[in-house]
C-alpha cells in the first residue's frame, strides 16, 4: 500500500473549501505514466515535499514529485494558515526534556524556518495574503495565564527571545473581543493563505526543473538495488526519496508511517462580515489555551475562519459546520447564527512528542508530526 486511499474517500472534500474557491490560477498536471530515472523522487505535493523538491532542483537536482490528488491536496492546502514561530511543545517544555542549551538550539532551528517561508514568499513573488500581524494566545483560565507568564519568561531568559508581550484581559479583548483572562502577544506572527502558498511553492519547483505528476498515488516502495516508488500507471527509479505524505503515508514505509498519529481537524469560513473589527480589531492570528484547541483569523475579505474540535478518526463529522459552530459561538457569541459559506476538514499528523518527527532510514528521508505548527515547519 501506499497513501491512504481511504481517506481521499472519506468525505474530506477540499473542493468545500473557502481555500479552493479562492485558490489563485494554477496548471494542471499530468498523470505519471511509464517508467522515468531521476536523482530524487519526493512523495507528497505539500509544503514539505515542494519545498524538498525546490531547494534540491535549485542545487543541480533532477526531481520528481508524485501527488496522489492534486497539489495542496492534504494539509498544507486545508490548515488555519497561522504563523506561529516556535515548536508545538513550547519553550518551557523543551528545556524539560532537554536542558536549556540543547532546547535554545531546537527553538532556534524552529525560528529560523518562520525566515525561510517569508523569504520563499517574497523570492518567488507568492501572493498568498500575508499578514504580519502577530499571533495571540488567549489564556481561557487563571492558570493558563500563569503558564503563559511562565513561557514568556522562559523565552526571555533562556531562549533570548522578547518579541513577545503579556496582555492583561482588557489589553486581549482591546485585539480580539472575545474575553480571555490574559494573553501572550506573539509580535513576528500573522496568518496567510496557505493554498495559494502551496501554489507558489509548486509553481517555483517547476521553474527550477522539478517534474510534478499529480493523481499519481504511491502505491509500492521498492529497493532494487535503486529506490523505484510504483504508481498505477508508471514508475520513478531514484537515489533518494523524500516521503512527505504527513497524516496520508499508510503503508509505504511503515517504519515512517508508524511515527505519527492522524488527527482530524475541523474549519468553517463565515459569510463576509460587516465590521470584521468587531470580532478581531488587531487582524491577528488567535488561538486559545484549550486541550483541543480553538484558532481562528480573518480573510483577506472579511470573514471569520474558525477551526475548532478534532476527531480521532479519518471519518469527518457528517455537518462539519454544525460540528464547529458551537465552538465559533461560544467564543463569539455576537455571531450567533451567522451564515457559514465553507466548511471543510482535514488530516494533521502529531507526535506523541509533540514535536516534529524528521529523520532517515538509509536512502529513505521523513519529515511531518509537525503536531498543529506545520505551516512555518513544513
Amino acid at each position: 500500500m501506499g497513501f491512504n486511499s481511504g481517506v481521499f474517500n472519506s468525505g474530506l472534500d477540499i473542493g468545500k473549501s473557502y481555500y479552493v474557491a479562492t485558490a489563485n490560477p494554477a496548471p494542471e498536471h499530468s498523470a505519471l505514466q511509464g517508467d522515468i530515472d531521476a536523482d530524487l523522487v519526493v512523495v507528497g505535493g505539500g509544503c514539505t515535499g515542494l519545498s524538498a523538491a525546490l531547494h534540491a532542483a535549485e542545487r543541480g537536482l533532477k526531481v520528481v514529485l508524485l501527488e496522489g490528488g492534486k497539489i495542496g491536496w492534504g494539509a498544507s492546502g486545508r490548515n488555519g494558515g497561522q504563523i506561529i514561530p516556535g515548536l508545538r511543545k513550547g519553550a518551557k517544555g523543551l528545556v524539560k526534556l532537554y536542558g536549556p542549551e540543547r532546547a535554545r538550539a531546537l527553538f532556534d532551528l524552529a525560528f529560523e524556518a518562520r525566515g525561510l517561508v517569508l523569504d520563499l514568499i517574497e523570492r518567488h513573488a507568492i501572493d498568498c495574503d500575508l499578514r504580519l500581524t502577530g499571533h495571540l494566545a488567549g489564556a481561557v483560565n487563571s492558570s493558563d495565564l500563569r503558564d503563559l507568564e511562565e513561557e514568556a519568561d522562559c523565552l526571555a531568559s533562556v531562549m533570548d527571545f522578547h518579541d513577545v508581550e503579556l496582555l492583561s484581559a482588557a489589553q486581549a479583548r482591546g485585539m480580539v473581543n472575545t474575553p480571555y483572562h490574559g494573553a501572550m502577544y506573539e509580535k513576528l506572527g500573522g496568518h496567510m493563505h496557505p493554498l495559494n502558498y502551496t501554489l507558489g511553492l509548486a509553481r517555483a519547483a517547476v521553474a527550477a526543473g522539478v517534474s510534478i505528476h499529480e493523481n499519481s498515488v504511491a502505491l509500492r516502495l521498492e529497493r532494487e538495488p535503486a529506490i523505484r516508488v510504483a504508481t498505477a500507471n508508471g514508475s520513478v527509479r531514484a537515489r533518494h526519496v523524500v516521503l512527505a505524505g504527513d497524516a496520508l503515508l499508510q503503508g509505504l514505509e511503515p517504519r515512517v508511517s508508524s511515527r505519527i498519529m492522524p488527527v482530524g481537524n475541523y474549519i468553517v469560513a463565515t459569510e463576509p462580515l460587516d465590521d470584521p473589527s468587531d470580532v478581531i480589531p488587531s487582524n491577528v492570528a488567535v488561538s486559545d489555551t484549550r486541550f483541543v484547541v480553538n484558532y481562528y483569523r480573518l480573510s483577506a475579505d472579511g470573514r471569520l475562519l474558525f477551526g475548532g474540535g478534532e476527531r480521532y478518526t479519518p471519518s469527518p463529522p457528517a455537518d462539519i459546520a454544525g460540528f464547529v459552530r458551537p465552538h465559533m459561538e461560544k467564543t463569539f457569541p455576537q455571531l450567533r447564527g451567522r451564515r457559514i459559506d465553507h466548511a471543510w476538514g482535514g488530516l494533521v499528523s502529531v507526535t506523541t512528542s509533540r514535536l516534529p518527527d524528521v529523520g532517515h532510514y538509509g536512502e529513505v528521508y521523513f519529515a511531518h508530526g509537525y503536531s498543529g505548527k506545520g505551516v512555518i515547519l513544513s
